[in-house]
């Protein structure tokens, strides 16, 4: 899984709005059923990331450098997130 790059399929631009960030489909680069997504600031980041692909050390590395949070938990969050995003066919 470590080796593996992730990257967004579509275009979105992201946008902070009321406090949330957003990512939202430019037009049908995205297909026809792409939604809103909502993003806390920690998913946040990692769709930056995503955004020109990366693999999952290097989510791995820029989550621990960026947050508080323990090796162990980010891998189970990041995971959790992919997986999410792939389940939604979010990921090429």
């Amino acid at each position: 899984m470590e080796n593996k790059v992730y990257a967004l399929k579509g275009a979105y631009v992201l946008r902070q709005i009321a406090g949330e960030y957003l990512a939202v489909p430019i037009s049908n680069t995205a297909g026809d059923d792409a939604n809103i997504v909502i993003l806390n600031p920690v998913s946040q980041v990692i769709w930056g990331k995503l955004e020109n692909g990366a693999t999952f050390d290097e989510i791995l590395n820029l989550v621990t450098t960026e947050f508080d949070v323990s090796k162990e938990e980010a891998t189970a969050d990041i995971k959790e997130f992919l997986n999410g995003l792939e389940e939604a066919g979010l990921l090429k």
